[in-house]
């Protein structure tokens, strides 16, 4: 039987699962010279990213290295995310019009506001 690697939106699951303080965010990260939407479990000033590493990372660092913003993320609390999943029957995105591609060459938020002024 074929295994393939969870995506990092069903990869929350596991981390929002883990910890009662979990809060997962679904956001545009830079990575590899491009923008990519993204999702990932913050608990206090970690991170955990399972499609990088079983262990939780700095979140200062992370937030650095992937230039995550607060204007390019949506937050969920744990429970938040446990019924998202139950009602939409996926594990995300969820905002689909502010997450309207897995992958952008320009920075998402000057598409969105071109899309807007248009």
């Amino acid at each position: 039987m074929f295994d393939r690697k969870p995506t990092a939106w069903e990869y929350c699951l596991e981390g929002a699962s883990e910890n009662a303080e979990t809060e997962v965010v679904h956001g545009w990260i830079f990575k590899d010279g491009q923008w990519v939407s993204h999702a990932w479990c913050e608990f206090g000033d970690r991170v955990i990213d399972l499609t990088l590493s079983t262990h939780s990372t700095d979140k200062f660092n992370y937030y650095t290295k992937y230039m995550v913003s607060s204007e390019r993320c949506k937050r969920y609390s744990r429970l938040e995310f446990f019924e998202l999943v139950g009602n939409e029957r996926h594990f995300g995105p969820y905002d689909k019009e502010f997450f309207f591609a897995e992958t952008c060459d320009r920075d998402p938020l000057e598409v969105l506001a071109a899309e807007k002024d248009a």
